[in-house]
């Protein structure tokens, strides 16, 4: 048998071996884990702040600021929200720096995110659709995705139109492995009110452990936003990690935490609608290097848009 041939032979071996060791991962990964359980924000009733409270929260109290917008929120969005998303993350340190992550623009609707008041569950659906930015998998673009826990029995698909095999994917866990390795964080928390909820779980308890550095940087109307916002930063008593779902475990891996992890956390509170519209993750490196970890800008906000029947199926997704 001649060399050359051989080569040809285990070149062959390896990418079947690969292309099997992925379906591996794939078809493994479709029931995932369990979500883990939601916290749940309550409303204690009685009338909202006023704007001049508002105000004076954002100065003084941003636990008390979110614990606002949480509540107005439950109060006054009952069918969902409809906005463009940009997006910039290092997902398992990735892109490394000094190399910047690439921007995602998107077009989300998301709907049934706040849970019911006396059961305490959850009906969300997301779809997400790529107006540029968008990643690849198995060298061909995902441009739209659908999570529903309505119709796909709390299950993810993808459309990738040019895919050689088939465009639309299986469902399969939105906490799968495929899908930690596209995203800082589970698509089940995309939208508008579980940002907030993460944000205030979060501050809330570096508050209770009398960690809580806040600074207010005032009012400012970002580009990226194009709305009025307080601006708060949080600096971090050490680096941190944020869980891939609301309400489970971060990691405490040293090498993740180092490749992942912020030492700050700059938010923008649109100062009318009381919305978490802006996150910023930074992480400064031993020898003084800022280091971006994540943006996230929610613009064009529509509240209750009146979604029509088929905007969380396959069919929507395809469009």
């Amino acid at each position: 048998m001649s060399r050359r041939l051989l080569v040809v032979i285990g070149l062959g071996a390896a990418l079947t071996g690969a292309g099997f060791g992925a379906y591996a991962l794939w078809t493994a990964s479709t029931h995932g884990e369990p979500p883990p359980p939601t916290p749940v924000f309550d409303d204690r009733g009685g009338a909202l702040s006023s704007q001049q409270q508002f105000d004076t929260l954002a100065e003084t109290d941003p636990v008390g600021m979110l614990a606002a917008c949480l509540t107005r929120y439950q109060r006054e969005v009952k069918g969902g929200v409809r906005c463009t998303v940009e997006k910039q993350e290092r997902v398992h340190g990735e892109p490394k720096h000094p190399g910047m992550p690439p921007v995602e623009v998107i077009d989300a609707l998301i709907r049934g995110d706040v849970p019911d008041p006396e059961t305490h569950k959850t009906a969300i659906e997301v779809l997400m659709t790529w107006k540029s930015g968008a990643k690849s998998f198995f060298g061909s673009e995902i441009t739209g995705t659908l999570f529903s826990e309505v119709r796909y029995d709390g299950k993810v698909v993808t459309w990738r139109p040019k895919a050689i095999l088939s465009a639309l994917s299986s469902p399969v866990a939105p906490n799968n492995p495929l899908a930690k390795s596209q995203s800082r964080y589970c698509v089940r928390d995309a939208g508008l009110y579980r940002s907030m909820l993460r944000t205030h779980e979060a501050w809330k308890s570096r508050q209770e452990a009398g960690e809580l550095n806040v600074l207010y940087l005032g009012k400012k109307t970002p580009e990226k936003i194009g709305r009025e916002c307080h601006v708060i930063k949080r600096v971090c008593p050490r680096v941190e990690i944020d869980a891939f779902e609301i309400g489970g475990t971060a990691s405490t891996d040293p090498k993740v935490v180092a490749a992942e992890g912020f030492t700050e956390v700059t938010i923008y509170i649109d100062a009318e609608r009381w919305l978490q519209v802006g996150t910023e993750l930074y992480r400064t490196e031993p020898d003084g290097t800022r280091v971006l970890v994540g943006a996230y800008y929610f613009r064009d906000v529509q509240l209750n848009p009146g979604f029509p029947p088929d905007a969380f199926t396959v069919e929507a997704l395809k469009k």
